[in-house]
Formats: structure tokens, sequence, C-alpha cells
């Protein structure tokens, strides 16, 4: 770790310029499938379903898809992404033949899956206002959540990337941890509608407590343990981050 530097960010740079130009077909088809979810989920499945904690349907799922989709934002981007920068395009090794350490292009591309995390719960956050479920203007916290909760799960998912043999080794992360965690997080249904064993998992998956977190600021119903959350995830975030440069350093030097 001491080996990170600011030239990190010309990683981070270079993720930056090359989205710039791709953007059209990299973040719009990305950014339709949490408003999809939303539409069909809470407003049609929304009329058959009863209001839940005194909050409609829409109102109540509307914090867990901001939460879930900047997960997968930050888990698509260092995991897919990266592994193609890496082993496809090699361009890890263009970028370590430089000044730059291997320490320096993994936490620029930690980063970089940080500011796709951002932008998504930006974008939801927007479409949550304009349809009515915002209710505090604490909902303006989700942009350093949304921050905290991308550089968790980027970390988390360049941790598996170190580690994987091919491509292919990603279905297991998304069909085995990724969607899973997604339908038991509660996203879609209180936590306690959940058998107790499936409660005592779902609390030690990384996407409740951002779960828990975003719902309390967009309603405004701030909890004690909203903050016993923020620090699960930032010290889960700095145990994955020291993964990554640990087990990255080692795959690229062998």
């Amino acid at each position: 770790m001491p080996q990170v530097s600011s030239r990190s960010f010309r990683v981070w740079q270079r993720n930056r310029d090359v989205f710039l130009r791709l953007w059209k077909t990299d973040a719009i088809p990305v950014l339709i499938e949490p408003v999809v979810i939303l539409g069909v989920m809470g407003l049609g499945l929304g009329r058959v379903v009863q209001d839940l904690e005194g909050q409609s349907y829409l109102e109540f799922i509307g914090p867990g898809v901001l939460a879930a989709y900047v997960m997968f934002a930050a888990v698509f981007e260092n995991s897919w992404n990266s592994y193609v920068r890496m082993e496809v395009r090699r361009t890890f090794d263009a970028i370590i033949a430089t000044p730059l350490s291997i320490e320096d292009v993994i936490t620029g591309e930690i980063l970089w899956g940080t500011t796709r995390a951002l932008i998504t719960g930006t974008v939801i956050l927007v479409v949550l206002t304009v349809i009515g479920v915002v209710e505090s203007a604490t909902a303006i916290l989700i942009l350093p959540m949304a921050a905290l909760q991308g550089f968790l799960f980027g970390s988390l998912a360049m941790t598996y990337t170190s580690k994987v043999p091919s491509v292919n080794a990603f279905n297991y992360l998304f069909s085995v941890f990724i969607y899973p965690m997604f339908m038991l997080s509660g996203v879609f249904f209180p936590l306690e509608e959940l058998p107790r064993a499936l409660q005592i998992v779902a609390w030690f998956l990384p996407l409740t407590p951002a779960v828990r977190v975003s719902q309390g600021l967009i309603s405004g119903d701030m909890e004690l343990i909203m903050l016993w959350s923020v620090l699960l995830m930032a010290a889960e975030a700095l145990f994955f981050y020291s993964l990554a440069l640990r087990f990255m350093r080692k795959r690229l030097i062998t």
C-alpha cells in the first residue's frame, strides 16, 4: 500500500477518456435497466402489493434499487472490464512499464469503478426525485454513500478478478454471489419476511447495510444503525482494497 501514489489518477484519467468517447454505448444501456426495474416492479407489481412499512411499494424499493445498481456499476467495471484491460488488451502491462506501480494501476482502476458507481447513483437519485420517491433533503448524502459503496464493491470485484483463470469465471461471481445478494439484501421486501436463518445470512452481505442506509437517507428516517452500517462498509472497503493490491501484485509479477 505505501507504493500507491497520486499517479494512480492517470489510470483513472485514461479510463475516463475512453468512457467519454464511448459513453453512448457504454453508459446509456446500463442506466436504462434500473429505470425499467422501477417502472415494472414499482408501478406494475406495486398495484397488487400492499403498502410496506407505511410506504407505497415504489417508495420502498426505490432506495434499494439505487443501492443495488450502484453495486452493479462498480462490480461490472472492476470485473469484466478490468479483466479485459488486464488480459486481453494488456493495458496493465503497458502502464506498468511507465513510472506507475502496480498499486497505482489497481487503485486507479478501483477509483474509476467508484466513479461509475457515483454516476449511476446520481442518475437514479434524479429519477427517484422526479417521480416523487425522495422525501427528505438528507437524500443528497446518497452521493458520498454511493462513492463509499462503489469503492467497496470495486475493491471486492478487483479482488475476485485477481484470481480468475478466465473470463468465464465471472459467471460464478454473478450467479453465486451478486444476484443472490441482490435478492436477499432487502431491496424488494423487508428482511423480517425472510426465515431467521436467511436473515442472519442477509446481514453478512455487504449490500444489506448499503440498502438500509439508502432507505433512511431518502425517507429522512435516520437511525443509529445507519452509522454502524457506514462504518462496517468502510472497514470492508479497506479490507478488500488491501487484498486487491496484494493479490494483483502477485498475479502481475508472476
